[in-house]
């Protein structure tokens, strides 16, 4: 029992970073029979990150946590679906699905951004509850980024609509709601900080640190 709950991060590491990996080589796939290029490239260059860590690790020494990475894979799979198998257009709904787990995704980071910052910067010192907020806030701003970038057809379906444009602003805010309730149930509880310790240490070292100097 012990020596399971010693590997199970590691597991759950190895298991969201090949779900990634997966999810690249399917979609690559799919973006060559469709002569997606965009695709193809952007596929290209995720699988050699993927598949070459010991290069990042040496020039950043970063590595994402887990459920970031399982994020990023089922977004990746959902707007796969979309463009590649036109998911958009045949199933109801398809479309707000993808933006509300985009955002969760974009609020996640935001909230481990602020945090790490909080814990490892002398420069930034911020309330749980002020975490919360600018949460929202970076949520909100990013949907409209995300937004214009749907024009270009690489991710998401685009707004045709003033209401459609709306409706999507509106599920990224629940979006970031959500999660930054999530976000200070998780720092009240003390889990959070075992959930970017590696990330926290490894950004302290490699650019906070040297920073200071």
């Amino acid at each position: 029992m012990i020596d399971g709950k010693k590997h199970s991060p590691l597991s759950k590491h190895v298991a969201a970073s090949y779900s990634m990996k997966i999810v690249l080589i399917v979609t690559l796939i799919l973006a060559v029979w469709k002569r997606e290029w965009i695709w193809v490239l952007g596929c290209i260059v995720g699988i050699l990150i993927g598949f070459i860590p010991s290069l990042l690790k040496h020039d950043l020494k970063i590595t994402l946590p887990w459920s970031i990475e399982l994020l990023i894979a089922g977004i990746l799979a959902l707007n796969m679906g979309g463009i590649l198998l036109n998911a958009y257009s045949t199933i109801p709904g398809y479309a707000g699905i993808t933006q509300f787990f985009t955002s969760i995704l974009n609020s996640f980071i935001a909230l481990v951004i602020i945090f790490i910052l909080d814990q490892y910067w002398d420069g930034l010192k911020m309330d749980k509850y002020a975490m919360a907020f600018v949460v929202v806030i970076s949520t909100m701003a990013s949907s409209v980024i995300l937004e214009f970038i749907k024009w270009f057809h690489i991710f998401g379906r685009k707004s045709d609509t003033v209401e459609q444009v709306l409706a999507s602003l509106f599920v990224s805010t629940i979006a970031g709601i959500i999660m930054a309730l999530i976000g200070v149930n998780l720092i009240k509880k003390g889990k959070f900080e075992g959930m970017t310790e590696d990330l926290g240490k490894q950004v302290d070292s490699t650019i906070i640190k040297r920073m200071k100097k």
